[in-house]
C-alpha cells in the first residue's frame, strides 16, 4: 500500500468511526495546527489552534454553540501527503435554534502516519447567521 492509501485509509477510519473525537486523537501529532475559517469575534473556534490540547480547546468551543444532526462524508481526495474530504453537515445553533448547513472542506496533511495540519473551510455566513441573535 502507498503512503497515499495508507493516508486515505487513516482519514476514512476516522469519519467513518463511531466517535470521531476518540479517533482523531490517537492520529493526531503533538505539534498538530489545527485551523477554521471565519471571525473569531464571530465564530469562537475559527482560527489557529496548536497540538491536541489545541484542537480539543477548538472542538469545546464548537461544540458548545453548534449541534450537527447532519455530519456526512460522502466524498475524499488524496494526493501525496494531503486527504481532503467534503463533509456535509447540518444543525443548529445552540444558543438561538436556528437552523444552519453547509458543506465543510477540511484538508488533511499528514507526515510519517500523523496529523500535522487540518485546515477547514465551509460557509462561516451560514453559522453567523444561524448564531446571530
Amino acid at each position: 500500500m502507498s503512503k497515499e492509501q495508507e493516508n486515505l485509509a487513516l482519514i476514512r477510519q476516522i469519519h467513518q468511526a463511531q466517535s470521531y473525537q476518540q479517533a482523531i486523537a490517537t492520529a493526531l501529532a503533538d505539534d498538530v495546527e489545527w485551523w477554521a475559517a471565519g471571525s473569531s469575534e464571530q465564530l469562537p473556534w475559527a482560527g489557529t489552534f496548536y497540538g491536541p490540547a489545541g484542537k480539543d480547546e477548538w472542538s469545546r468551543r464548537l461544540n458548545s454553540l453548534m449541534e450537527y444532526e447532519t455530519f456526512e462524508t460522502p466524498e475524499y481526495i488524496a494526493q501525496d501527503d494531503q486527504v481532503v474530504t467534503v463533509i456535509r453537515a447540518a444543525g443548529h445553533a445552540i444558543p438561538t435554534g436556528r437552523a444552519f448547513e453547509s458543506e465543510i472542506v477540511r484538508i488533511y496533511t499528514l507526515h510519517g502516519g500523523k496529523i500535522i495540519r487540518v485546515r477547514s473551510y465551509y460557509d462561516t455566513a451560514a453559522y453567523v447567521a444561524a448564531l446571530r441573535v
